[in-house]
């Protein structure tokens, strides 16, 4: 009977490591999904007022890079929580409208 106790009980800890790691890798994912939604509406924002050659307001450029390449406006948004092998920054580029 001790022996089934103690299988189980490494059995339990192995499930805890595995259902951590997963919550990790969702919740990277959920992050990176959510500066790439930051980054595409930046670049939308910034590409109507560079279209009508407004000036870009400070709270815009709050947090992300924006760069105008030609009739584009590239974005640059960084994580905030970086592992290894994956992104550092969302980038999205918008067209500016002529």
């Amino acid at each position: 009977m001790r022996r089934e106790h103690g299988q189980s009980s490494v059995e339990l800890i192995g499930c805890a490591v595995l259902l951590a790691i997963a919550t990790v890798a969702v919740l990277e994912a959920l992050t990176i999904v959510r500066a790439r939604i930051t980054a595409e509406r930046v670049a939308d924002q910034a590409a109507v007022l560079v279209g009508e050659g407004r000036p870009l307001p400070a709270t815009l450029r709050r947090g992300a890079q924006i760069e105008r390449h030609g009739d584009r406006v590239v974005v640059t948004v960084p994580l905030p929580v970086r592992l290894p092998a994956l992104p550092a920054a969302a980038v999205v580029t918008a067209t500016v409208p002529q």
